[in-house]
C-alpha cells in the first residue's frame, strides 16, 4: 500500500507558518526539515491545524550520518489518511532537542530508546534514563563510531572426568 503523503497545499500552509522549514521532495521518502528550536511548536502546528490533524505519532527514532544525526519523526491522520515525516539535523558533537512528550506523550519510551542507543539527549523529558542498557554503560551502541568493550573475561570450568 502507497502512503499517502500531505497535500502540496497543506505544505504550502506549513511553509507559512514557519518559514524556516525546509521541504525535500526529491528524496524516495520525503520529508520536511525544521530546526531544534521550532519542533514543539511545529509539532503542536501539524496536531492541532483541522487541514493536517497529524494526530498520531507513528514512530520517533534517529539517523547517525557519520557527521550529523537526524531525529526522524512519522506522523499520521486518521482524519485525512495522510503522514508527514518531520526531521532534526543535529551536529554530532552535542546532539540535544526538544523532547516531544509534551506534545504526544506516548513518545517517551521511544526518546528514552534513542537516547540509551545513540545518546542524543532530549530537554524536558520527565524520565531520561536509559532502557536497556545500565547506568554505568559507556557508549551508545548505535552510533557509528562505538567501539564495543572487551567480552568478559569468565574462566573457563573443566568438567571432571571427559
Amino acid at each position: 500500500m502507497k502512503k499517502n503523503y500531505v497535500s502540496s497545499d497543506a505544505l504550502a500552509g506549513i511553509k507559512l507558518a514557519f518559514s524556516n522549514a525546509e521541504y525535500d521532495a526529491e528524496t524516495e521518502r520525503s520529508a520536511l526539515y525544521i530546526g531544534a528550536d521550532e519542533l514543539i511548536a511545529l509539532l503542536t502546528f501539524l496536531r492541532d491545524d483541522s487541514n493536517l490533524q497529524l494526530t498520531r505519532m507513528e514512530n520517533v527514532t534517529a539517523v547517525d550520518w557519520k557527521d550529523r544525526f537526524e531525529m526522524v519523526y512519522h506522523l499520521f491522520s486518521p482524519v485525512h489518511m495522510h503522514w508527514l515525516t518531520v526531521k532534526v539535523t543535529l551536529p554530532h558533537d552535542a546532539p540535544v532537542v526538544p523532547s516531544a512528550t509534551a506534545v504526544f506523550p506516548g513518545v517517551e519510551f521511544e526518546e528514552r530508546e534513542v537516547y540509551d542507543l545513540m545518546g542524543i539527549t532530549f530537554t524536558g523529558h520527565p524520565d531520561l534514563r536509559r532502557v536497556f542498557h545500565h547506568e554505568n554503560f559507556v557508549g551508545h551502541p548505535l552510533r557509528k563510531d562505538f567501539v564495543p568493550p572487551p567480552p568478559p573475561n569468565i574462566p573457563r570450568i573443566r568438567k571432571e572426568g571427559m
